[in-house]
């Protein structure tokens, strides 16, 4: 299966919003329980990743006002996306994911990421304070 049989507005999602499949599976569990908030160690614990990569992920979904943090200022977030748009966004990720796993999870694993090209170029030789 191709991206391109996923709805058009969850293509768009994915290449302007979800950067991995581990960052997918916290914005789904936070979406799964919108009731709760949860802070990295609990849904690291729950999705068996590392604690770290949990809180990184989780910035990254309230920088992308996907989730907030509690009110009470602590580091435990919820799902509340920014508006009804982005809801249905995530509500029709949901929806593909649940059907087409594997058609979702390969769309993520072939966008065009800028930390293989940041990598690439550690191993380029400088010659004279410029780069070859």
């Amino acid at each position: 299966m191709h991206g391109s049989e996923l709805p058009e507005g969850v293509r768009r999602f994915i290449a302007e919003h979800i950067e991995s499949v581990e960052q997918l599976e916290i914005l789904l569990l936070l979406f799964r329980h919108p009731e709760r908030t949860w802070s990295a160690d609990e849904a690291s614990r729950e999705l068996r990743i590392s604690e770290l990569s949990a809180g990184e992920r989780l910035v990254d979904l309230a920088r992308d006002t996907h989730v907030v943090r509690a009110e009470n200022g602590g580091r435990d977030y919820r799902y509340a996306p920014e508006d009804a748009e982005r809801d249905e966004a995530v509500r029709g990720l949901v929806s593909a994911y649940a059907e087409r796993r594997v058609t979702v999870i390969n769309l993520i694993f072939s966008k065009p990421t800028d930390k293989i090209s940041t990598f690439a170029n550690a191993f380029r030789f400088w010659k004279g304070g410029e780069r070859d």
